[in-house]
């Protein structure tokens, strides 16, 4: 079976490709129908990254956040017409026992595995008219559930990824520093798994009167101090990370936990002066597995839930050609609004 594919091959440079799908007896055939960029798929298409890195990962299919609709499926998990999610971090399979330990700890999980494939990473992503997936890595979404709204099962997997990965009582102060998409989605999250106060802190006025959380600050609000904050967690990422987080380390409590989920590419300088003083504990996150996407898609079961995530979406750009495409990371990359635009698939 034959299906269009664009790969990043340079910075600013997609290229089409005509892919041949052979599929595995333990895979299906899903078209994929909307996808998401992310700040990760921006950074291959800058080339912002170091040479080395780049050398290694081009040519290579972007995009991790996808819906699709199956095609065909040898396992007979599913059937032709079901919309699924793909889960874009994979085990692969092996006879031998991983040697890492890792994937069966509550805290860390397979997306610690360094035997993981990610998509879009080190493993093509989902900028393909047709995907060869493997089933145990396809979750079907609910039927209540709008699809473009679905592309966002990936940051709430994220989200839930990021709460797990320290273990909480469930009634801590907890406040997150960040006004983008992540922070939206993790303040949102956490408000339906978590019963303590969540308070945010952003620079923009604007979008952090969007978040429906309890509380938000400007940063450098003096305020804060006021807040008995047990837990923080970093969602601004970039070149502004080392300020967020030597914030956070200011304004937490003794003995706090701090969890980092974003990313900077350059070395940043925080003050570990005060993090000796204080006794905080710094814990990092990266990406989700398997069971958060199951968590993720069990909190759009809400309905409530879906209206406070549907907002993010701006609006829907049609992908008829690799012109589309490349318009479509132009237009993302000028993106200042709180929200992401839905690639919708018509190759």
């Amino acid at each position: 079976m034959l299906g269009k594919s664009f790969k990043i091959v340079e910075p600013r440079r997609f290229d089409l490709y005509i892919d041949d799908l052979v599929c595995a007896p333990d895979e299906a055939i899903v078209k994929i129908e909307y996808a998401a960029i992310c700040k990760a798929d921006l950074r291959y298409y800058l080339g912002a990254r170091d040479r080395r890195t780049l050398g290694f990962k081009y040519p290579m299919n972007l995009l991790h956040e996808a819906v699709g609709t199956i095609i065909l499926d040898k396992t007979n998990r599913f059937q032709a017409g079901d919309r699924v999610v793909l889960v874009p971090n994979i085990i692969p399979k092996t006879k031998h026992e991983c040697a890492h330990c890792v994937c069966q700890r509550a805290d860390l999980g397979e997306n610690y595995c360094p035997n993981s494939f990610f998509a879009s990473s080190n493993y093509n992503g989902f900028a393909r008219e047709y995907v060869n997936y493997p089933v145990d890595y396809l979750l079907k979404i609910p039927v209540n559930l709008e699809p473009r709204l679905a592309t966002f099962t990936e940051l709430i997997s994220v989200a839930i990824s990021a709460y797990r990965r320290v273990n909480l009582n469930g009634d801590e102060t907890i406040g997150v520093w960040g006004d983008g998409v992540l922070g939206y989605i993790l303040s949102t999250t956490l408000r339906y798994i978590h019963q303590g106060k969540i308070v945010v802190v952003g620079k923009e006025e604007d979008k952090l009167r969007q978040f429906k959380t309890q509380a938000y600050y400007r940063a450098g609000d003096p305020g804060i101090f006021e807040e008995n904050l047990q837990i923080a967690y970093e969602c601004v990422g970039g070149g502004f990370s080392a300020e967020a987080i030597n914030e956070i380390i200011n304004k937490i409590g003794a003995g706090g936990r701090i969890v980092l989920t974003g990313v900077a590419e350059e070395h940043i300088g925080i003050n570990t002066r005060k993090i000796l003083e204080k006794g905080l504990s710094l814990y990092g996150v990266t990406r989700s597995n398997k069971n958060d996407f199951t968590k993720a898609l069990a909190l759009f079961e809400n309905e409530e839930f879906q209206t406070d995530i549907s907002p993010l979406i701006l609006k829907e750009l049609m992908i008829n050609d690799i012109t589309d495409f490349y318009r479509a990371f132009e237009e993302e990359l000028g993106n200042k609004r709180l929200g992401k635009n839905i690639l919708r698939f018509n190759l």
